[in-house]
């Protein structure tokens, strides 16, 4: 459960910081919203703690709920279509965030990895201080060893670095194009009359 945890953390911090860096950067009214996965405490988001606040106080238990601000105007959309509409808007950034948690654990245990032969370094570098010459050859031949393992690991994490940049652009580009499509949605939800308003 930890583990799952760890991992929506991950996908959701990533989705909702790729969100904010495009919608900053989007042309037009800015749209703050929240969308609640029902059963759930996930959340797609763009906006302040302040709109997550308000959303979670104007949800019924664990429904899914949409809230919006724009424009000096909140407004709450329960209607299962709209909502089920906007979760699919939001699904890709999600397998995304989820493929980018998988990362962030390889990165950590490799970081790990490397913490253990560092140590095993300093441990190795202590002894060879005081051995006499023959058992510090032999030590620093060990020190070698460790030196290439963590050389190897340290080209393992560029490699893993590089996979998350290339998928926090793809985040970024997915938050704007579910910006967009969320805008259009609200906009048809509020000629509906789908959306109330609450401010």
């Amino acid at each position: 459960m930890n583990k799952f945890r760890s991992l929506a953390f991950a996908a959701l911090a990533a989705s909702a910081a790729a969100m904010s860096v495009a919608s900053a950067t989007a042309a037009g009214d800015h749209m703050n919203y929240v969308l609640f996965t029902p059963g759930t405490e996930s959340i797609s988001m763009s906006g302040s703690t302040i709109d997550v606040e308000r959303a979670r106080a104007l949800r019924r238990g664990n429904e899914s709920l949409l809230y919006v601000r724009e424009g000096g105007a909140a407004y709450v959309i329960r209607d299962p279509a709209t909502l089920r509409a906007a979760a699919a808007l939001f699904k890709p950034q999600s397998d995304l965030g989820e493929r980018q948690g998988e990362l962030g654990r390889r990165q950590g245990e490799l970081g790990a990895r490397q913490g253990e032969l560092g140590a095993e370094q300093g441990r190795l570098g202590a002894l060879q201080a005081n051995s006499p010459p023959r058992a510090a050859a032999e030590l620093a031949i060990q020190q070698g060893e460790l030196g290439r393992r963590q050389g190897e690991l340290g080209r393992q994490q560029g490699e893993l670095g590089q996979q998350q940049a290339e998928l926090g652009r793809e985040q970024a580009r997915l938050a704007e194009i579910a910006q967009e499509k969320l805008h259009a949605l609200v906009a048809d939800a509020l000629r509906r009359g789908l959306a109330q308003r609450v401010d």
